[in-house]
């Protein structure tokens, strides 16, 4: 995607919406995990500190977006970059930690604050979407604070929840035993969020 300066607001509401769909609502109480299925399941629902690169393409009704995005996160703080085009210039930032979100746009002075992804999507684009659930979903598990409807044997592969279609369409193995997604589709009415994880690294505690 080509960046335009004359028309920086679409740009980034786009690509807004597409951040924020990719949070932890940090400012939420942890959830109380589920009994673990599987020794893979137990150790990816306690990871806390791990990176990944990936695109990113947010498609709605005929408008289709991409970016590259890289995710830092660290017990419940985020850095979440986006940069875009052919020399990877740098798109936005956000950073987050219990109780403030704060996104910072390349080219403008202001930064924009809130206490959850869901304010900044509702003050920013109007919408109102329960999105903070995808820290758990880009490592291919439901949510563990909230119902979900599983739509194989797998849950891991395929379920809804909170008014999200959520299909794992391939994984990678990260070291023995343990598998992350490496290609994740999220679907909400008409929007369509893809994304291709090129890399993930866990981090020391």
């Amino acid at each position: 995607m080509q960046l335009n300066r004359s028309e920086p607001s679409r740009v980034m509401r786009r690509l807004l919406l597409g951040i924020s769909l990719l949070l932890l609502s940090a400012c939420s109480v942890s959830p109380r995990l589920p009994a673990p299925d599987t020794q893979e399941q137990a150790f990816i629902y306690q990871m806390n500190n791990w990176s990944m690169d990936a695109r990113i393409s947010i498609n709605r009704e005929e408008r289709s977006d991409n970016a590259r995005l890289n995710w830092k996160q660290k017990q419940d703080d985020y850095r979440i970059s986006l940069t875009a085009g052919p020399f990877n210039q740098s798109v936005a930032l956000m950073q987050g930690r219990p109780g403030q979100v704060e996104i910072q746009v390349a080219g403008e002075d202001d930064r924009y604050v809130a206490r959850t992804p869901e304010a900044l999507m509702q003050a920013i684009l109007g919408w109102n979407l329960p999105v903070s659930h995808a820290v758990w979903w880009v490592r291919g598990l439901p949510d563990p604070g909230q119902p979900h409807e599983s739509l194989t044997a797998d849950t891991q592969q395929h379920f809804l929840q909170a008014g999200w279609d959520i299909k794992i369409l391939r994984y990678q193995e990260i070291e023995p035993g343990t598998r992350l997604p490496s290609r994740l589709r999220m679907m909400h009415n008409d929007l369509t969020v893809n994304l291709v994880i090129s890399r993930w690294q866990l981090n020391d505690d």
